[in-house]
Protein backbone atom coordinates (compact mmCIF):
# COMPACT_ATOMS: atom_id res chain seq x y z
CA UNK A 1 0.00 0.00 0.00
CA UNK A 2 1.19 3.23 -0.94
CA UNK A 3 0.95 5.29 2.10
CA UNK A 4 2.41 6.31 5.27
CA UNK A 5 0.77 6.98 8.44
CA UNK A 6 1.27 10.71 9.94
CA UNK A 7 1.27 10.78 13.56
CA UNK A 8 -1.20 13.58 13.48
CA UNK A 9 -4.71 14.60 11.25
CA UNK A 10 -6.17 10.71 12.00
CA UNK A 11 -9.25 10.22 13.32
CA UNK A 12 -9.37 7.95 16.20
CA UNK A 13 -11.43 5.08 14.17
CA UNK A 14 -9.33 4.99 11.87
CA UNK A 15 -6.33 4.92 13.92
CA UNK A 16 -7.68 2.05 15.00
CA UNK A 17 -8.72 0.37 11.99
CA UNK A 18 -5.34 0.50 10.61
CA UNK A 19 -3.32 -0.62 13.82
CA UNK A 20 -5.79 -3.68 13.37
CA UNK A 21 -3.93 -4.45 10.53
CA UNK A 22 -0.77 -5.81 12.04
CA UNK A 23 -2.72 -8.68 13.58
CA UNK A 24 -3.46 -9.73 10.05
CA UNK A 25 -1.06 -11.24 7.55
CA UNK A 26 -0.58 -7.73 6.24
CA UNK A 27 2.04 -5.73 4.39
CA UNK A 28 1.80 -2.11 3.35
CA UNK A 29 3.78 -0.68 0.77
CA UNK A 30 4.84 -0.56 -3.01
CA UNK A 31 7.79 -1.26 -4.83
CA UNK A 32 8.90 -3.91 -7.79
CA UNK A 33 11.82 -5.54 -5.62
CA UNK A 34 14.33 -8.58 -7.39
CA UNK A 35 16.59 -10.65 -6.23
CA UNK A 36 18.12 -9.38 -3.28
CA UNK A 37 21.17 -11.63 -1.45
CA UNK A 38 18.78 -14.85 -0.74
CA UNK A 39 21.29 -16.58 0.64
CA UNK A 40 19.91 -20.29 -0.12
CA UNK A 41 19.21 -21.68 -3.54
CA UNK A 42 15.06 -23.27 -3.40
CA UNK A 43 14.38 -26.77 -3.50
CA UNK A 44 12.20 -28.43 -5.71
CA UNK A 45 9.45 -28.90 -3.07
CA UNK A 46 5.74 -27.69 -3.60
CA UNK A 47 6.81 -24.41 -1.23
CA UNK A 48 10.02 -23.35 -2.92
CA UNK A 49 9.65 -25.26 -6.64
CA UNK A 50 13.05 -25.15 -8.71
CA UNK A 51 12.98 -22.52 -11.27
CA UNK A 52 12.54 -24.09 -15.15
CA UNK A 53 14.07 -22.13 -18.42
CA UNK A 54 11.21 -23.11 -19.90
CA UNK A 55 7.98 -20.77 -20.25
CA UNK A 56 4.66 -22.21 -17.97
CA UNK A 57 1.94 -23.31 -20.02
CA UNK A 58 -1.28 -21.71 -20.51
CA UNK A 59 -3.11 -21.00 -17.52
CA UNK A 60 -0.43 -22.71 -15.23
CA UNK A 61 0.78 -20.80 -12.55
CA UNK A 62 3.79 -22.20 -10.30
CA UNK A 63 2.78 -25.85 -9.49
CA UNK A 64 -0.66 -25.42 -10.75
CA UNK A 65 -2.17 -26.59 -14.33
CA UNK A 66 -4.99 -25.55 -16.16
CA UNK A 67 -6.86 -23.25 -13.74
CA UNK A 68 -7.84 -21.21 -16.38
CA UNK A 69 -8.70 -21.90 -19.88
CA UNK A 70 -10.64 -21.74 -23.14
CA UNK A 71 -14.33 -23.60 -23.11
CA UNK A 72 -17.77 -23.42 -24.16
CA UNK A 73 -19.70 -22.76 -21.38
CA UNK A 74 -23.14 -22.84 -21.25
CA UNK A 75 -24.41 -24.44 -18.41
CA UNK A 76 -25.54 -21.78 -15.25
CA UNK A 77 -27.47 -18.63 -14.49
CA UNK A 78 -27.32 -16.79 -11.72
CA UNK A 79 -26.53 -13.07 -9.95
CA UNK A 80 -23.46 -11.80 -11.69
CA UNK A 81 -23.25 -14.97 -14.18
CA UNK A 82 -23.84 -15.43 -17.91
CA UNK A 83 -22.61 -17.53 -20.54
CA UNK A 84 -19.94 -15.57 -21.21
CA UNK A 85 -18.70 -13.40 -18.13
CA UNK A 86 -18.26 -14.22 -14.55
CA UNK A 87 -18.92 -10.65 -12.54
CA UNK A 88 -16.35 -11.21 -9.39
CA UNK A 89 -16.23 -8.41 -6.57
CA UNK A 90 -13.17 -7.33 -4.91
CA UNK A 91 -13.53 -5.53 -1.53
CA UNK A 92 -11.09 -2.88 -0.77
CA UNK A 93 -10.24 0.19 1.58
CA UNK A 94 -7.67 2.39 -0.92
CA UNK A 95 -9.38 5.04 -1.10
CA UNK A 96 -9.95 6.31 2.53
CA UNK A 97 -8.99 9.86 2.98
CA UNK A 98 -7.24 9.06 6.49
CA UNK A 99 -5.18 6.52 4.53
CA UNK A 100 -5.13 6.71 1.30
CA UNK A 101 -3.72 3.90 -0.85
CA UNK A 102 -4.72 1.25 1.83
CA UNK A 103 -5.08 -2.49 0.77
CA UNK A 104 -4.63 -0.93 -2.93
CA UNK A 105 -3.06 -4.71 -3.72
CA UNK A 106 -6.36 -6.39 -3.65
CA UNK A 107 -7.58 -4.28 -6.34
CA UNK A 108 -3.99 -4.57 -8.39
CA UNK A 109 -4.05 -8.23 -8.23
CA UNK A 110 -7.42 -8.26 -9.22
CA UNK A 111 -6.54 -6.75 -12.23
CA UNK A 112 -3.05 -8.91 -12.97
CA UNK A 113 -4.71 -12.18 -12.47
CA UNK A 114 -8.10 -11.41 -14.36
CA UNK A 115 -6.14 -10.40 -17.01
CA UNK A 116 -3.57 -13.41 -17.05
CA UNK A 117 -6.73 -15.44 -16.65
CA UNK A 118 -8.64 -13.79 -19.57
CA UNK A 119 -5.70 -14.13 -21.61
CA UNK A 120 -5.48 -17.71 -21.32
CA UNK A 121 -9.23 -18.58 -21.73
CA UNK A 122 -11.16 -17.56 -18.62
CA UNK A 123 -12.76 -20.00 -16.62
CA UNK A 124 -13.85 -22.22 -19.43
CA UNK A 125 -14.30 -19.89 -21.43
CA UNK A 126 -16.06 -17.36 -19.40
CA UNK A 127 -13.81 -13.81 -19.02
CA UNK A 128 -13.38 -12.62 -15.38
CA UNK A 129 -14.85 -8.69 -14.72
CA UNK A 130 -13.72 -7.27 -12.05
CA UNK A 131 -16.36 -5.22 -10.16
CA UNK A 132 -13.90 -2.94 -7.80
CA UNK A 133 -15.78 -2.16 -4.55
CA UNK A 134 -13.68 0.66 -2.37
CA UNK A 135 -15.60 0.77 0.63
CA UNK A 136 -13.11 4.00 1.63
CA UNK A 137 -12.89 2.02 5.80
CA UNK A 138 -15.96 3.10 6.72
CA UNK A 139 -18.84 2.32 4.04
CA UNK A 140 -17.90 -1.61 4.26
CA UNK A 141 -21.93 -2.10 4.40
CA UNK A 142 -22.51 0.07 1.51
CA UNK A 143 -20.41 -1.91 -0.90
CA UNK A 144 -21.63 -4.96 0.83
CA UNK A 145 -25.58 -4.03 -0.75
CA UNK A 146 -24.12 -3.46 -4.25
CA UNK A 147 -22.14 -6.46 -3.97
CA UNK A 148 -25.22 -8.20 -3.19
CA UNK A 149 -27.41 -7.05 -6.24
CA UNK A 150 -24.56 -7.73 -8.89
CA UNK A 151 -21.67 -9.60 -7.95
CA UNK A 152 -20.93 -13.55 -8.67
CA UNK A 153 -18.60 -14.06 -5.38
CA UNK A 154 -15.75 -11.97 -3.47
CA UNK A 155 -12.54 -13.09 -4.23
CA UNK A 156 -9.04 -11.72 -3.42
CA UNK A 157 -10.19 -8.89 -1.39
CA UNK A 158 -10.87 -7.75 2.57
CA UNK A 159 -11.84 -4.27 4.33
CA UNK A 160 -10.17 -3.02 7.79
CA UNK A 161 -13.32 -2.89 9.33
CA UNK A 162 -15.07 -6.11 8.04
CA UNK A 163 -17.56 -6.89 10.83
CA UNK A 164 -19.80 -4.06 8.97
CA UNK A 165 -20.72 -6.40 5.66
CA UNK A 166 -20.75 -9.81 7.76
CA UNK A 167 -24.98 -10.28 7.99
CA UNK A 168 -25.16 -8.39 4.33
CA UNK A 169 -23.50 -10.54 3.04
CA UNK A 170 -24.73 -13.82 4.47
CA UNK A 171 -27.81 -12.74 4.01
CA UNK A 172 -27.91 -12.34 0.23
CA UNK A 173 -25.96 -15.51 0.41
CA UNK A 174 -23.03 -13.95 -1.18
CA UNK A 175 -19.96 -16.17 -1.01
CA UNK A 176 -16.09 -14.96 -0.71
CA UNK A 177 -12.82 -16.41 -0.70
CA UNK A 178 -11.20 -13.50 0.54
CA UNK A 179 -7.32 -12.20 0.71
CA UNK A 180 -7.96 -12.19 4.40
CA UNK A 181 -10.24 -11.12 7.42
CA UNK A 182 -10.02 -8.85 10.17
CA UNK A 183 -12.76 -9.13 12.22
CA UNK A 184 -13.78 -12.47 14.64
CA UNK A 185 -17.59 -11.91 13.17
CA UNK A 186 -15.77 -12.04 9.35
CA UNK A 187 -13.21 -14.65 10.35
CA UNK A 188 -15.94 -16.89 11.89
CA UNK A 189 -18.68 -16.21 9.14
CA UNK A 190 -20.28 -18.92 6.55
CA UNK A 191 -20.25 -19.21 3.11
CA UNK A 192 -16.35 -18.70 2.67
CA UNK A 193 -13.07 -20.64 2.41
CA UNK A 194 -10.15 -18.97 3.39
CA UNK A 195 -6.45 -20.05 1.67
CA UNK A 196 -4.97 -20.73 5.12
CA UNK A 197 -7.12 -21.52 8.58
CA UNK A 198 -6.87 -19.48 11.33
CA UNK A 199 -7.77 -21.71 14.90
CA UNK A 200 -8.18 -18.82 18.03
CA UNK A 201 -6.29 -21.24 20.10
CA UNK A 202 -3.72 -21.75 18.06
CA UNK A 203 -0.42 -18.96 18.05
CA UNK A 204 1.82 -19.40 14.96
CA UNK A 205 4.91 -18.34 17.37
CA UNK A 206 8.16 -19.92 14.83
CA UNK A 207 9.68 -16.72 14.02
CA UNK A 208 10.50 -16.16 18.12
CA UNK A 209 11.02 -19.57 18.67
CA UNK A 210 13.85 -19.55 15.66
CA UNK A 211 15.30 -16.21 17.12
CA UNK A 212 15.71 -17.84 20.24
CA UNK A 213 17.25 -20.51 19.30
CA UNK A 214 19.83 -18.41 16.91
CA UNK A 215 20.33 -15.70 19.92
CA UNK A 216 20.25 -18.29 23.00
CA UNK A 217 20.54 -15.17 25.49
CA UNK A 218 16.89 -14.69 24.19
CA UNK A 219 15.74 -17.72 26.97
CA UNK A 220 17.67 -16.75 29.78
CA UNK A 221 17.74 -12.47 29.61
CA UNK A 222 14.72 -12.27 28.38
CA UNK A 223 12.68 -10.29 25.35
CA UNK A 224 9.86 -8.04 25.23
CA UNK A 225 6.50 -7.76 23.12
CA UNK A 226 5.10 -5.13 22.01
CA UNK A 227 1.81 -3.71 21.53
CA UNK A 228 -1.11 -1.54 21.39
CA UNK A 229 -4.03 -0.74 23.30
CA UNK A 230 -6.53 -1.68 20.99
CA UNK A 231 -8.41 -4.90 22.20
CA UNK A 232 -7.55 -7.26 19.66
CA UNK A 233 -3.59 -6.09 19.60
CA UNK A 234 -3.57 -6.52 23.42
CA UNK A 235 -5.91 -10.05 23.40
CA UNK A 236 -3.19 -11.11 20.70
CA UNK A 237 0.45 -9.80 22.28
CA UNK A 238 -1.40 -12.07 25.66
CA UNK A 239 -1.85 -15.22 23.62
CA UNK A 240 1.51 -14.70 21.75
CA UNK A 241 3.14 -14.24 25.68
CA UNK A 242 1.41 -17.34 26.62
CA UNK A 243 3.38 -19.33 23.83
CA UNK A 244 6.34 -17.81 24.24
CA UNK A 245 6.63 -18.79 27.82
CA UNK A 246 5.01 -22.53 26.76
CA UNK A 247 8.60 -22.59 24.92
CA UNK A 248 10.40 -21.86 27.83
CA UNK A 249 11.18 -18.29 26.41
CA UNK A 250 11.84 -15.23 29.40
CA UNK A 251 9.35 -12.82 28.70
CA UNK A 252 10.61 -9.42 30.79
CA UNK A 253 8.15 -7.16 29.97
CA UNK A 254 4.79 -6.91 27.42
CA UNK A 255 4.16 -3.37 26.50
CA UNK A 256 1.08 -2.06 25.73
CA UNK A 257 1.91 1.36 24.18
CA UNK A 258 -0.95 3.31 22.99
CA UNK A 259 -1.85 3.66 19.51
CA UNK A 260 -0.03 6.40 18.33
CA UNK A 261 2.85 7.34 20.40
CA UNK A 262 5.02 10.63 20.36
CA UNK A 263 8.01 9.52 21.94
CA UNK A 264 9.18 5.85 22.31
CA UNK A 265 12.48 6.44 24.12
CA UNK A 266 10.78 5.68 27.77
CA UNK A 267 9.35 2.71 26.33
CA UNK A 268 12.98 1.51 24.99
CA UNK A 269 14.82 2.82 27.96
CA UNK A 270 12.77 0.32 30.19
CA UNK A 271 13.28 -2.47 28.15
CA UNK A 272 17.54 -1.81 28.01
CA UNK A 273 17.14 -1.39 31.91
CA UNK A 274 15.57 -4.93 32.74
CA UNK A 275 18.46 -6.50 30.42
CA UNK A 276 16.35 -7.22 27.46
CA UNK A 277 17.98 -8.63 24.53
CA UNK A 278 14.88 -9.04 21.83
CA UNK A 279 11.47 -7.70 21.09
CA UNK A 280 8.54 -8.36 18.83
CA UNK A 281 6.50 -5.17 17.78
CA UNK A 282 3.15 -6.11 16.54
CA UNK A 283 2.07 -2.93 15.96
CA UNK A 284 2.78 0.33 14.15
CA UNK A 285 3.49 0.86 10.39
CA UNK A 286 7.06 2.67 10.27
CA UNK A 287 9.89 1.33 12.50
CA UNK A 288 11.81 4.58 12.47
CA UNK A 289 10.93 6.38 15.22
CA UNK A 290 11.21 3.52 17.84
CA UNK A 291 14.79 2.18 15.92
CA UNK A 292 15.39 5.79 16.22
CA UNK A 293 14.97 5.93 19.87
CA UNK A 294 17.09 2.47 20.59
CA UNK A 295 19.99 4.00 18.59
CA UNK A 296 19.55 7.31 21.26
CA UNK A 297 19.70 5.12 24.49
CA UNK A 298 22.58 3.07 23.64
CA UNK A 299 20.61 0.02 23.83
CA UNK A 300 22.08 -2.79 21.70
CA UNK A 301 19.65 -5.95 21.28
CA UNK A 302 20.23 -8.94 19.50
CA UNK A 303 17.12 -8.72 17.51
CA UNK A 304 14.00 -7.42 16.72
CA UNK A 305 10.98 -9.02 15.33
CA UNK A 306 8.20 -7.05 13.46
CA UNK A 307 4.85 -8.30 12.18
CA UNK A 308 3.86 -8.67 8.94
CA UNK A 309 2.83 -5.14 7.73
CA UNK A 310 6.63 -4.07 8.08
CA UNK A 311 7.25 -6.47 5.03
CA UNK A 312 7.49 -3.02 2.93
CA UNK A 313 9.82 -1.43 0.57
CA UNK A 314 9.19 2.11 3.19
CA UNK A 315 10.82 -0.38 6.05
CA UNK A 316 14.14 -0.89 3.24
CA UNK A 317 14.02 3.28 2.81
CA UNK A 318 13.92 3.90 6.47
CA UNK A 319 16.73 1.48 6.62
CA UNK A 320 18.91 3.38 4.49
CA UNK A 321 18.21 6.79 6.31
CA UNK A 322 18.93 4.77 9.88
CA UNK A 323 21.97 4.21 8.43
CA UNK A 324 23.34 1.65 11.48
CA UNK A 325 20.34 -0.34 13.32
CA UNK A 326 19.99 -3.97 15.18
CA UNK A 327 19.37 -6.88 13.35
CA UNK A 328 15.49 -6.67 12.30
CA UNK A 329 13.66 -9.69 10.76
CA UNK A 330 10.54 -10.70 10.00
CA UNK A 331 8.59 -14.09 9.93
CA UNK A 332 6.81 -14.99 6.87
CA UNK A 333 4.65 -17.79 5.69
CA UNK A 334 5.10 -17.27 1.76
CA UNK A 335 8.31 -17.52 -0.42
CA UNK A 336 9.73 -14.23 -0.01
CA UNK A 337 9.24 -11.74 -3.22
CA UNK A 338 12.91 -11.15 -3.15
CA UNK A 339 12.92 -15.11 -4.67
CA UNK A 340 12.10 -14.50 -8.23
CA UNK A 341 14.01 -17.57 -8.97
CA UNK A 342 10.97 -19.79 -7.39
CA UNK A 343 8.51 -19.88 -10.73
CA UNK A 344 5.22 -18.93 -8.82
CA UNK A 345 6.91 -15.91 -7.47
CA UNK A 346 8.75 -14.83 -11.24
CA UNK A 347 5.16 -15.37 -12.63
CA UNK A 348 3.12 -13.15 -9.97
CA UNK A 349 5.87 -10.18 -10.18
CA UNK A 350 5.64 -10.29 -13.98
CA UNK A 351 1.94 -10.22 -14.41
CA UNK A 352 1.41 -7.21 -11.87
CA UNK A 353 3.82 -5.48 -13.75
CA UNK A 354 2.86 -5.97 -16.55
CA UNK A 355 -0.73 -5.47 -15.75
CA UNK A 356 -0.06 -2.40 -13.28
CA UNK A 357 1.91 0.75 -12.52
CA UNK A 358 4.43 0.11 -9.80
CA UNK A 359 3.11 -2.42 -8.15
CA UNK A 360 3.23 -3.57 -4.23
CA UNK A 361 5.22 -6.81 -3.57
CA UNK A 362 3.63 -7.83 -0.09
CA UNK A 363 2.19 -10.00 2.11
CA UNK A 364 -1.18 -8.93 0.53
CA UNK A 365 -0.21 -9.42 -2.87
CA UNK A 366 0.95 -12.71 -1.51
CA UNK A 367 -2.85 -13.54 0.52
CA UNK A 368 -4.46 -12.23 -2.36
CA UNK A 369 -2.76 -14.18 -5.44
CA UNK A 370 -3.34 -17.09 -3.10
CA UNK A 371 -7.24 -16.32 -2.87
CA UNK A 372 -7.71 -15.98 -7.04
CA UNK A 373 -5.63 -19.02 -7.56
CA UNK A 374 -7.74 -21.00 -4.96
CA UNK A 375 -10.79 -19.52 -6.87
CA UNK A 376 -10.30 -20.16 -10.27
CA UNK A 377 -8.91 -23.64 -9.93
CA UNK A 378 -12.27 -24.64 -8.18
CA UNK A 379 -14.18 -22.53 -10.75
CA UNK A 380 -12.68 -24.27 -13.43
CA UNK A 381 -12.93 -27.76 -11.94
CA UNK A 382 -16.95 -27.44 -11.55
CA UNK A 383 -17.21 -27.03 -15.46
CA UNK A 384 -20.54 -25.37 -17.30
CA UNK A 385 -22.46 -26.05 -14.87
CA UNK A 386 -20.87 -23.30 -12.35
CA UNK A 387 -22.19 -22.41 -8.86
CA UNK A 388 -20.89 -20.99 -5.87
CA UNK A 389 -21.92 -24.25 -3.76
CA UNK A 390 -19.76 -26.01 -6.17
CA UNK A 391 -16.68 -23.74 -5.87
CA UNK A 392 -16.76 -23.45 -1.72
CA UNK A 393 -17.26 -27.41 -1.47
CA UNK A 394 -13.96 -27.62 -3.95
CA UNK A 395 -12.54 -24.89 -2.40
CA UNK A 396 -12.46 -25.72 0.88
CA UNK A 397 -11.35 -29.52 0.31
CA UNK A 398 -8.10 -29.06 -0.47
CA UNK A 399 -5.62 -30.23 1.80
CA UNK A 400 -2.02 -29.39 0.87
CA UNK A 401 -2.78 -25.66 -0.62
CA UNK A 402 0.46 -24.36 -1.90
CA UNK A 403 -1.12 -21.94 -4.11
CA UNK A 404 1.38 -22.53 -6.75
CA UNK A 405 4.57 -22.74 -4.25
CA UNK A 406 4.17 -19.63 -2.94
CA UNK A 407 3.20 -21.00 0.68
CA UNK A 408 3.48 -24.68 2.65
CA UNK A 409 1.10 -26.94 2.30
CA UNK A 410 -2.06 -26.38 4.16
CA UNK A 411 -5.77 -27.17 4.09
CA UNK A 412 -8.26 -25.21 3.60
CA UNK A 413 -11.28 -26.76 5.06
CA UNK A 414 -13.45 -24.93 7.14
CA UNK A 415 -12.95 -27.90 10.22
CA UNK A 416 -9.13 -27.71 9.59
CA UNK A 417 -7.80 -28.73 13.33
CA UNK A 418 -4.24 -27.11 12.47
CA UNK A 419 -3.35 -24.06 11.32
CA UNK A 420 0.48 -23.96 9.67
CA UNK A 421 3.34 -24.87 11.65
CA UNK A 422 5.70 -23.66 8.80
CA UNK A 423 7.77 -19.69 8.85
CA UNK A 424 10.59 -18.55 7.61
CA UNK A 425 12.31 -15.05 8.19
CA UNK A 426 13.42 -12.51 6.15
CA UNK A 427 16.50 -9.80 7.41
CA UNK A 428 16.19 -5.81 6.48
CA UNK A 429 19.24 -4.78 5.45
CA UNK A 430 19.87 -1.37 3.48
CA UNK A 431 19.90 -3.08 0.26
CA UNK A 432 16.38 -4.63 0.77
CA UNK A 433 15.13 -7.86 2.41
CA UNK A 434 17.11 -11.06 2.65
CA UNK A 435 15.78 -14.75 3.16
CA UNK A 436 18.23 -15.78 6.14
CA UNK A 437 18.81 -19.65 5.56
CA UNK A 438 20.76 -19.65 8.71
CA UNK A 439 18.36 -18.68 10.71
CA UNK A 440 15.82 -19.92 9.20
CA UNK A 441 17.45 -23.15 9.64
CA UNK A 442 14.65 -24.86 7.19
CA UNK A 443 14.27 -28.54 7.38
CA UNK A 444 10.89 -28.51 4.19
CA UNK A 445 12.28 -26.44 1.28
CA UNK A 446 12.63 -22.77 2.64
CA UNK A 447 10.68 -22.94 5.32
CA UNK A 448 11.25 -24.42 8.83
CA UNK A 449 8.26 -26.60 9.57
CA UNK A 450 8.89 -28.06 13.27
CA UNK A 451 5.72 -28.59 15.41
CA UNK A 452 6.49 -26.20 18.08
CA UNK A 453 6.74 -23.28 16.02
CA UNK A 454 2.36 -23.30 16.61
CA UNK A 455 1.61 -23.20 20.50
CA UNK A 456 -1.71 -24.11 21.89
CA UNK A 457 -3.21 -21.14 24.50
CA UNK A 458 -6.11 -20.16 26.00
CA UNK A 459 -7.64 -18.41 23.22
CA UNK A 460 -9.78 -16.51 25.65
CA UNK A 461 -6.67 -14.69 27.63
CA UNK A 462 -7.68 -12.62 30.87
Amino acid sequence: MSFRIRRTGLSATAVLAIAALGLTVIGCGRSASSDQGGNAAPSSSAASASASSSAPAVGEIGSLKNICGPGTAKGASARGLTATTIKIGVMSDPGAAAAPGIEQEFFDVADSFSKWCNAAGGINGRKIVVDKRDAKLFNVAQEMIGACQSDFMLVGGGNALDDAGVKTRLGCGLGQIAAYTVSTAAATAGLQVKPSPSIASQIPIGPVRLLAEAYPDSKTKGIALGSATLASLTEASKKNKQAVEELGIKVNTLQIKPVLVDNFRPYMEQLKSNGTVGLYEVSGQDITPEVQAIKNIGWNPDWLLYSYQFYTAQSVQAAKALGTFPNIYIGLNQVPFELSSVPVVKQIKAQLLDAVKNPGFTQLTAESYSAWMLWAKAATACGDNLTQACILAKAGSETAWTAGGLTPPTSTSPDAKQISNCTLLVRLTTNGWVYDKKVTNPNSGLFNCDPDNTQVVNPNPG
